[in-house]
């Protein structure tokens, strides 16, 4: 069956590229936490190139007070956040679509910015740079009560 031009095949389903709600404007630059709660007042950078990870670790985060930058889906992309705010805390995938963080968590550290990284690759020590090899990691699907208390640990 031919399908009139401009018609999409129904069995196929699409995903819109977009963020995650709760986005002022849609630059990137974060929200106030939907509740007061035990990140309340802190600010959470967010590296993350999967949508649905990055989407339930900003709920999760907004829901404990946080206010997220970003998510930001690529090195340039959390580099140019960096580089407009200075976040409480981080949380760094340690692979963006192939490309490795670990310039951004260098340049997290010149500016004295606590992070830990929330990756599959957690058990992957000759992946990691000497430099981050002491860093707090923890393997994917990270537990929400997990990720908020390594979180609040590294809070200065």
């Amino acid at each position: 069956m031919t399908r009139p031009a401009g018609m999409r095949d129904p069995r196929v389903l699409l995903f819109p590229v977009r963020r995650a709600p709760h986005r002022e404007g849609g630059d990137g630059s974060g929200t106030q936490g939907t509740t007061k709660g035990p990140m309340s007042g802190m600010t959470v950078l967010v590296v993350e190139d999967d949508f649905i990870v990055a989407y339930d670790m900003q709920t999760m985060l907004e829901e404990q007070g946080a206010r997220v930058l970003g998510p930001a889906t690529s090195l340039a992309e959390a580099k140019a956040l960096l580089a407009k705010e200075r976040p409480t805390v981080a949380v760094l995938d340690v692979n963006l679509n192939g490309e490795y963080v670990f310039p951004l968590a260098d340049e997290l550290r010149a500016q004295e910015v606590p992070f830990l990284f929330a990756t599959a690759y957690a058990d992957e020590d000759r992946l990691f740079p000497e430099t981050a090899r002491n860093v707090t990691r923890l393997s994917k699907p990270v537990l929400p009560n997990v990720l908020i208390g390594q979180l609040m640990r590294l809070k200065p």
